[in-house]
């Protein structure tokens, strides 16, 4: 038998709303936050105890609220932001749908006092959706909010929740977006009783991202400000040498509000691309400022994520800009004694890596020319310090010294950067010398391959490919023929994983595969001549201290470092 339809009550329909507003108790923080921002405060104080659970309050000095609002804004759709349908189109605040404060009560239970300038304050007290007391508070001009109890009455939560570290932990990271978000404002975090995080609102980047994340952080850390068309792009790039394990400390703001975007987030990865190594990410955060009409932030419950016009435009000119800036002065030779204390008694397994042979090799990564004085970090110059050769380790690690200390050179790593920055000039030439053979080559590849190779065949020519079925019948000069098979291996490659193809993108790829599939065997003694071409042809790499693909081509022990392990000195 089919029930009757009814119309919930407003209870119901808060508290299940509230599955969607309220997952944790890091996400009541988040929305208090915004409000006290949205009210233009300038000192925010969050206390939180027993992970939010017993209670979260938040304390602004904005510009508060009457009385009438103050039993508005516990209304479901009660809102200030926004009155049209239009006003989507120009969000400029982070609250506007007038969720928020109804969805917390129906969990909590909810004490507030606001005042604002023209009169006294003014205090409630609320549970189950309904006011339960209120009348005159003594207080300054701005607003406290204090939610208890969460989740009294829907028990079913707790099971969802996770560890007190886990829960503790999403509390300090909204709190550290929203400050990153808006360098104005000071934020204090109190858990427990104890400061846990507190910034000077004096819009310092350096002082806010150094109370964040520590104030070694910002070493070797690059800016970019720049316009891509009409929107205004501000990033801090941190040092590769601060890598992280996750995606979650890629941190991008659009109009000051913290957002998640796939498309944005992987452009700033393919920046990093060749400082990073395999699945690991970097540390920065990248400032979009363009008009509100040109972002959509209304695509998730929680305003976690948005959409830009023309977003993947934006991201393919992004990228090189985050490139350029990275490169403008190399990143500092890798300071690994950390790892290596920790690991000096243990055994470790070493990848045996392909190396290139000098013969393979393209003459002119072997001459030796100036390379041109550039301020770096740590050296003076972007070029290789002075080094002194003395001996090589498992036919892998070649070994130097000189006043500083011992280095130790990967000479994988090494081979293949001399060789990806060889390929990127030139494969990065839109007008390329070819070769037109006499006979076509064949090559092992698919029909599907083929097929792909036919389907984008104009851009291939661009770069100096043209092929007939399964042969090329031309290739660049600076392509040798026994690497052809490889290369278009590496086309297809690309071609098939992106479906659209990113001409820029495509050139770098191509060339760290060329780069990485050109090499034999590691464990192979070099002769002195070969390893003194290696040192030199690095000396005019735009970024000696990284292969390809992020690991480190070179790494320092300093004197001192060296000293302590021997417990010469403390």
């Amino acid at each position: 038998m089919m029930k009757n339809i009814a119309i919930m009550d407003m209870a119901l329909a808060n508290t299940i709303a509230a599955g969607e507003v309220v997952e944790r108790p890091a996400s009541v923080i988040k929305e208090l936050v915004e409000n006290a921002i949205d009210a233009e405060a300038k000192n925010i104080s969050i206390e939180v105890h027993n992970m939010g659970l017993e209670s979260i309050s938040v304390t602004d000095d904005g510009s508060g609220m009457t009385r009438e609002n103050l039993h508005k804004a516990f209304l479901r759709h009660a809102t200030s932001k926004i009155f049209k349908i239009s006003d989507l189109n120009d969000i400029r605040s982070l609250g506007f749908r007038g969720e928020a404060l109804p969805s917390i009560l129906s969990v909590s239970k909810i004490e507030i006092m606001s005042r604002t300038d023209a009169g006294d304050g003014y205090f409630l007290k609320l549970e189950n959706s309904k006011v339960v007391d209120e009348g005159v508070a003594v207080l300054n001009k701005g607003t406290k909010i204090i939610v208890k109890e969460l989740f009294y009455n829907t028990p079913a939560r707790f099971k969802y929740m996770k560890s007190e570290y886990a829960e503790k932990n999403a509390i300090t990271e909204i709190v550290d977006k929203l400050a990153l978000s808006h360098p104005t404002i000071s934020f204090k975090l109190y858990m427990d009783n104890k400061l846990v995080k507190s910034t000077l609102g004096n819009n310092q980047m350096n002082q806010l991202i150094e109370a964040i994340y520590g104030k070694k952080i910002t070493e070797g850390m690059k800016v970019l400000s720049t316009y891509l068309g009409k929107i205004k792009v501000d990033a801090y790039l941190v040092d590769p040498k601060f890598v992280r394990s996750k995606r979650s400390d890629i941190n991008i703001f659009i109009n000051q509000r913290y957002i998640k975007n796939y498309v944005i987030s992987q452009s700033i990865i393919d920046g990093y691309q060749t400082f990073l190594m395999t699945n690991k990410y970097p540390l920065c955060l990248l400032y979009i400022t363009l008009d509100p009409s040109l972002v959509d932030v209304n695509v998730h419950p929680q305003k976690m994520e948005a959409k830009l016009a023309n977003e993947r435009m934006f991201a393919y000119q992004l990228a090189p800009e985050i490139r350029k800036t990275l490169e403008s002065g190399n990143m500092p030779i890798r300071q690994a004694i950390t790892e290596v204390r920790k690991d000096l008694f243990k055994p470790t397994i070493i990848d045996i890596f392909d190396f290139v042979k000098q013969e393979d090799l393209p003459e002119q990564l072997f001459e030796l020319n100036e390379a041109p004085v550039v301020e770096s970090l740590i050296v003076e110059t972007e070029k290789l310090p002075h080094l002194e050769y003395i001996g090589t380790l498992s036919g892998t690690y070649l070994l130097y010294q000189n006043d500083e200390g011992l280095f130790l050179m990967d000479q994988h790593a090494a081979a293949e950067r001399i060789r990806y920055e060889y390929y990127e000039d030139k494969v990065g030439a839109l007008k390329s010398d070819y070769y037109e053979l006499l006979v076509a080559k064949d090559l092992h590849i698919t029909e599907q391959d083929a097929l792909i190779l036919h389907t984008h065949r104009h851009l291939l020519k661009h770069i100096g490919f043209e092929f007939e079925n399964a042969s090329v019948v031309k290739h660049p000069t600076w392509l040798r023929e026994n690497e052809l098979d490889k290369a278009v291996h590496a086309l297809v490659d690309q071609l098939q994983d992106n479906g659209k193809i990113d001409l820029k993108i495509l050139r770098n790829q191509l060339a760290k595969d060329i780069a990485c599939k050109g090499a034999i065997k590691a464990n192979r003694q070099l002769s002195l001549q070969e390893i003194k071409k290696i040192e030199n042809d690095l000396r005019q790499c735009k970024n000696p201290y990284t292969c390809p693909h992020g690991r480190p081509v070179l790494i320092k022990l300093s004197n001192q470092d060296i000293e302590k392990m021997f417990k010469r000195i403390v």
